[in-house]
């Protein structure tokens, strides 16, 4: 299902459910409506009806009293007036639509009404039939008030029905507006959950293939074009994971077709290269002559430019292979400072020629650590070899080799924590415990300035100063350092230095998790017979660890 069709249809779960609570709503208030009116315009008006009944008999028992003792004619015209104004009341209240307890009081009003004119009312009009003696009196006054009594019971008894009329009313009213409030309340927590639901339904649909295709990007940005994306689905997302799939696969293609065309280059001028080299050096050895000093100089200059056009090509292969996958790590126990020694031995004769001296401080002597002694051997080379480069004429080199049992405060937060969502990733620095092996080589040159501390890690990157440095590489040195050292599960970045050169920092673990089982494995090795693997052309892979995403064969 679509993202579009899955927001579509939240919305419209949504908004079914609230037109619905306000459909529910307007009919409550109508019926509520019907009850104000009920009562506004039906009991009510009873009531007050009620009332002035009460009042009008009244008046016609206290008239018909007087005008039949007295017998005067005001009297009677008052006794009169106050019999048109119950019979008026009484069709009013016949004409309202009462219930069934108030119609059931209002006809016995009318019965004893009815009972009052049969009796009493042809008193007013037939003077004959006027009582003549004080007991007649007594009597037809005693009927009245019999009479009005009666009638005055049955109103009230309309008035007691209206009044639990009203009571009913008032409490389908108050049902009905609680039964309002229930329903709005359950209506509301109900569209909160539903709207929740939905929410994480939506973030749960989107986050996870945002989050992925991120990655992705992120991964293909750093060069990492195998990467590729699980595209199950019909949504937009998958569809974009499909296009980003096959635009990483496009690129893997472009970047092969590279880093073969740079290799076989590279493995194609090695020939040609060694024969120029190893023809200098018969020429120099005065083989085929003698040479004057002018010859000598030429031959000399031509000699360090092959050496370092060899140099650039073995960086060019090594690169490539690094690319390739096929940076293999030969995992041993060594002691590190002996080898930087060997190093700094190797490179002195290249100081001297520009008067630097290099300085090794090492106190105590790091312990033992578990590495590829080789690639180790490469990275002290490459790092010496390039504060030797950069350094001024009779400046000094400073290498330092400590152990640190955590982590150096230096280190730049560009390194990650440890991966907490599942992924993939080969372990780094910080999935390590420690104790670390920690390498500083510091020059007195010119520095990296703060933009280009990272770039210069990165292949083919060169700080431009507007001069160029005698020596200068074309920038893969640094690269491959970065490569061997994170396949030690290891740190390298650049600082300044005391007193503003360069100041490059090698952070490694004693024993990376993932070559410890290599390095045993070795050890082990060292007690067999190797006689048979001295036969064998194959390396074994028992003693080597490939970098990941390294092929299955073993690396050069």
């Amino acid at each position: 299902m679509k993202i579009t069709t899955r927001i579509a249809l939240g919305l419209l779960l949504l908004a079914g459910l609230t037109v619905g609570v306000l459909a529910y709503q307007i009919r409550t208030v109508q019926h509520l409506q019907s009850i104000n009116e009920e009562l506004s315009l039906t009991n009510l008006e009873a009531a007050r009806i009620s009332i002035r009944l009460v009042q009008e008999l009244e008046g016609v028992r206290e008239f018909a009293s007087k005008a039949l003792v007295l017998e005067d004619p005001g009297y009677v015209e008052q006794w009169a007036a106050w019999e048109e104004a119950v019979d008026r009341d009484l069709e009013r209240m016949g004409d309202l639509e009462l219930g069934p307890l108030e119609r059931q009081a209002l006809r016995d009003v009318h019965a004893g009404w009815e009972r009052y004119h049969l009796e009493l009312a042809p008193l007013r009009t037939n003077e004959e039939l006027h009582p003549t003696t004080v007991e007649e009196m007594d009597g037809v006054l005693l009927r009245i008030e019999q009479l009005m009594s009666v009638l005055r019971e049955s109103v009230e008894e309309v008035i007691d029905a209206n009044q639990a009329a009203v009571a009913r009313q008032a409490e389908a009213s108050a049902e009905a507006g609680e039964q309002a409030r229930q329903v709005s309340a359950i209506a509301a927590v109900g569209a909160g959950v539903l709207g929740l639901l939905i929410c994480i339904v939506l973030y749960l649909s989107i986050s996870g293939p945002l989050r992925r295709l991120t990655r992705g990007t992120r991964e293909v940005a750093e060069g990492r074009f195998h990467h590729r994306l699980p595209t199950g689905g019909g949504d937009e997302l998958s569809n974009l994971a499909r296009d980003f799939n096959q635009m990483a696969a496009r690129l893997d293609e472009l970047e092969d077709m590279k880093r073969d065309f740079v290799s076989h280059v590279s493995h194609e001028l090695k020939g040609p290269l060694a024969a120029i080299h190893e023809t200098i050096l018969v020429l120099l050895d005065r083989i085929p002559g003698p040479l004057n000093e002018k010859q000598a100089q030429l031959l000399s200059l031509s000699r360090q430019s092959a050496t370092r056009l060899s140099g650039m090509i073995s960086n060019l292969l090594q690169i490539s292979r690094i690319e390739g996958g096929a940076l293999y790590l030969d995992p041993e126990r060594f002691e590190p400072l002996p080898v930087l020694e060997e190093v700094v031995n190797e490179l002195t004769p290249l100081a001297g020629e520009r008067q630097l001296e290099i300085r090794v401080e090492s106190d105590p002597p790091p312990e033992p650590v578990v590495a590829d002694q080789e690639r180790l051997r490469e990275v002290m080379s490459n790092l010496v070899g390039n504060a030797i480069k950069f350094s001024p004429r009779e400046a000094t080199v400073t290498v330092r080799l400590a152990m640190l049992e955590a982590r150096p405060a230096s280190l730049p937060p560009g390194y990650p924590e440890p991966s907490s969502d599942g992924a993939d990733d080969p372990p780094g620095i910080m999935d390590e415990p420690g104790p670390f092996l920690f390498l500083e080589v510091e020059d007195q040159g010119p520095g990296i300035p703060e933009e280009h501390r990272e770039g210069v890690f990165e292949k083919f990157y060169q700080v431009r100063r507007g001069v160029r440095i005698e020596g200068q590489g074309v920038g893969l040195g640094l690269s491959i350092c970065r490569n061997v050292v994170e396949a030690h599960s290891g740190a390298i970045w650049v600082d300044e230095g005391a007193e503003g050169g360069a100041l490059l920092r090698v952070l490694l673990p004693r024993a990376p998790s993932s070559l410890k089982d290599a390095a045993a494995a070795r050890d082990r090795q060292g007690h067999v017979d190797r006689t048979s693997a001295e036969a064998s052309s194959e390396p074994s892979e028992q003693a080597g660890v490939r970098t990941p995403g390294s092929p299955s064969g073993v690396g050069t």
